[in-house]
């Protein structure tokens, strides 16, 4: 087996696409790649196959953004130029995007969360098969659920880890709250700015959910738990322009949290020291939180 960044270049080429100077944008949970010289940016599944091997984000995200580019909502759009995928090759699962030429300066949070809206109404109206109800949910519970030794967590932690998840999902699942397809990992490190303003990238983890989770995503990385703005977080809830009651957005916070600390868990081993210190902090404080009940 080749390289992840190998694998797109010779997907892409196989597809007829000249490519001459590819560069990595981005190696986090996907490595991104833009094959320039041309106008595509290849995203090649790396980290999210540990709960993903089938490729099955790629298939959600380009069934979801494919509609909304459909529908005319500001979102980075799968390829026109090759066949977006999926795609297979040298093991590891790929997707063909549209490049967008990026603008200097930080993200338009308000206008963020106004086409966010726009997104979520094109949802209601779109017909998206398989997208599993709180499948964001469904999928941390299953990464905690397989946590074993060669994870190197204590059995405590995962214990805990399982107990909160218990909570936190029975507490959002049972607000009632009305259920569409939503973008699933909605912070604004996920939104691109284009030359017509903010483009909404990264529906892999869409699922059929509450508006709400996406607003919760927002708060979720707020200080002390991650690193967002709380300007930006609360600039972006404005724009969206539609208020959770109070006790609603705590409750899909404390899930989202949930979820992000399930993945943080299923990656501590394999991530760089950054993120597993980030891992190790907030289990710290999800422990202090526990013994204070």
């Amino acid at each position: 087996m080749g390289s992840p960044f190998e694998a797109a270049v010779a997907a892409a080429r196989e597809l007829g696409l000249a490519v001459s100077d590819p560069v990595v944008l981005r190696d986090r949970s996907n490595l991104l790649i833009h094959l320039r010289p041309a106008p595509v940016v290849a995203r090649v599944a790396t980290a999210t196959a540990v709960a993903r091997p089938g490729g099955e984000g790629i298939v959600r995200e380009l069934a979801v953004a494919g509609a909304l580019a459909a529908a005319g909502a500001a979102v980075v759009a799968p390829s026109a130029l090759l066949p977006p995928g999926p795609h297979r090759r040298g093991g590891f699962a790929l997707s063909f995007w549209e490049w967008i030429e990026p603008r200097p300066g930080p993200v338009d949070a308000f206008v963020a969360g106004a086409r966010l809206r726009e997104c979520h109404e094109a949802l209601a109206a779109a017909n998206i098969a398989g997208l599993e109800e709180w499948g964001a949910l469904r999928e941390a519970e299953a990464l905690v659920a397989g946590l074993g030794d060669e994870h190197g967590l204590d059995p405590a932690d995962v214990e805990l880890l399982r107990a909160t998840g218990e909570r936190e999902v029975t507490r959002a699942t049972g607000l009632g709250l009305p259920l569409q397809p939503v973008h699933g990992d909605a912070h604004l490190r996920n939104v691109l700015t284009g030359a017509d303003g903010p483009l909404w990238n990264d529906w892999e983890d869409s699922f059929r959910g509450p508006r709400g989770w996406d607003l919760a995503c927002f708060f979720a990385t707020l200080p002390p738990f991650d690193t967002q703005d709380p300007a930006l977080a609360g600039q972006a809830y404005r724009g969206y322009g539609e208020p959770l009651h109070a006790d609603v957005l705590r409750a899909l916070v404390g899930a989202r949290r949930f979820q992000m600390l399930a993945w943080g868990a299923a990656w501590a081993r394999d991530r760089d020291p950054a993120e597993r210190e980030w891992f190790a902090t907030r289990m710290a404080a999800l422990r202090e939180r526990n013994a204070a009940r």
